[in-house]
């Protein structure tokens, strides 16, 4: 790699890290993020491995965000830096694999421009989950199998699952990489299978042993049954994460068109490109972890019924695919095909931009108001005139609304509150204030709310902030 393209990428994955982390220090804690934090990052270490088992917890970025909070105190930064710096090493990463595994300079950064602007991508390089960490050492366990680091690669994709377990679908697909690619003895390359695979194994099971053993097929509920629905659903949320521009293909219409035709001819392109280069090499990783990945979700939806993964879920398989696809066009000698690819990619990197923002996230667009709400109830139970004294004001939520709430109680120490506690059906009664998702609360009655005070409702969200009459 020149010295010119390692500054470069080193600018690009710094910028695109300064924007994530402004985002990450302004934007409202969302419910997975709070409750996350409530129930394993807050408090001692003990909480780190609970007694049962629960699919919001990505064990190592649980450990990540303790070690940041306990550094550098408690903020929403310091809980979602763990994610902010593991996207600078996405960016890096996916351009290493990139260097490895296509020739084309112009179609390394066209890539790498793409994917560092999806909206599924950036925002989990922001969000205090672990599914941006997960792909980052993901992309570095492919960099190392392809510089025949094996051992390396195993730990990494350890690391990997230890983020968030659902990696273990292309971590698979990566194990096989050593027989399936690789020439020479199969005695070696079985030995190098081996060596990816117990690595990786037990440094999951070193790190995740606790909770993981408890786990049950139940566990992971989160998807949908309808592989066309996963796929739909993939397609949109990689086009959407704006409330207010849809862009070129950021409408339910547009992502059902490109689902239908657009996805499927790119599909056979790269399918058809790579099968006909001729001969197997370990370029091809990640386009072997993508089959793999797909046989693996149909095996176990038909199996054990698991869904198929939608947007967060899915994301190692946007990232899979577009490396494919750039391997793909790189291994062509057309020009007219690459000058089409190239098109097409532009468009995306348009869409992409079309969604950039710094307010919210599309995925938990209820929570966009919290802080400032969380902050309103600050000054209600502060006024001199008629301060009321500690832990004497309840605070009646919209269940999805309580964990961040209880984080924002904590965190600004609003002495006079009652921890916020869930409660189904949302009570309309009985409280002092109430915090309610007047567009997605099924349960409130607008009559009821009509009784109430507003406070405040934020435009975006619509989530009211009202007191009792």
């Amino acid at each position: 790699m020149k010295s010119q393209d390692r500054l470069a990428i080193v600018a690009f994955a710094l910028a695109r890290t300064g924007f994530c982390a402004y985002r990450a220090a302004t934007q409202s804690l969302t419910h997975d993020e709070a409750f996350s934090y409530n129930n394993y990052i807050g408090g001692g270490w003990n909480r780190i491995y609970p007694f049962a088992y629960d699919a919001n917890h990505h064990v190592l970025y649980s450990i990540l965000a303790k070690l940041s909070v306990h550094v550098f105190r408690t903020s929403e930064f310091t809980v979602r830096l763990p994610s902010v710096v593991a996207g600078f090493f996405l960016v890096a990463g996916i351009y290493y694999v990139l260097v490895d595994a296509v020739s084309s300079r112009a179609v390394r950064w066209t890539t790498l421009i793409a994917l560092s602007l999806h909206p599924l991508l950036l925002d989990f390089s922001v969000a205090a989950r672990g599914y941006g960490l997960s792909l980052a050492l993901l992309v570095w366990a492919i960099h190392a199998f392809l510089r025949n680091h094996d051992l390396l690669a195993g730990i990494l994709l350890g690391l990997s699952i230890s983020a968030n377990v659902t990696v273990v679908v292309p971590a698979a697909g990566l194990v096989l990489c050593p027989f399936l690619l690789r020439s020479g003895d199969s005695e070696k390359r079985i030995q190098s299978c081996l060596t990816i695979a117990f690595a990786a194994t037990g440094v999951a099971l070193a790190i995740c042993y606790e909770p993981m053993r408890k786990v049950s097929a139940n566990n992971f509920y989160v998807g949908t049954p309808g592989l066309l629905d996963s796929v739909l659903n993939l397609v949109y949320s990689s086009f959407r994460s704006s409330l207010t521009r849809a862009g070129l293909f950021g409408t339910p219409q547009a992502a059902s068109y490109v689902q239908r035709f657009l996805l499927p001819v790119i599909a056979i392109f790269v399918w058809g490109r790579l099968l006909a280069y001729g001969r197997l090499a370990p370029r091809l990783a990640p386009l072997v972890m993508l089959s793999t990945s797909i046989l693996g979700l149909l095996a176990g939806h038909y199996a054990i019924g698991l869904n198929y993964p939608i947007d967060r879920l899915g994301m190692y398989l946007v990232l899979l695919f577009g490396i494919s696809w750039a391997i793909a066009v790189s291994a062509g000698k057309s020009a007219l095909v690459r000058w089409a690819n190239a098109a097409l990619a532009a468009l995306l990197i348009v869409q992409f931009a079309t969604q950039l923002h710094t307010r919210y996230f599309l995925l938990w667009k209820s929570d966009v108001a919290l802080k400032q709400i969380a902050r309103l109830l600050v000054d209600e139970t502060s006024k001199p005139a008629d301060k009321p004294p500690p832990n004497s004001v309840n605070v009646s939520a919209t269940w999805y609304l309580q964990p961040t709430l209880e984080f924002y109680r904590t965190y600004y120490r609003i002495a006079a509150l009652q921890p916020v506690k869930r409660t189904e059906p949302t009570p309309l009664e009985g409280f002092d204030f109430y915090v309610l998702d007047t567009a997605g609360d099924k349960t409130i009655a607008p009559d009821a709310v009509q009784r109430l005070i507003p406070l405040y409702k934020d435009p975006v969200s619509e989530v009211l902030l009202a007191k009792a009459r």
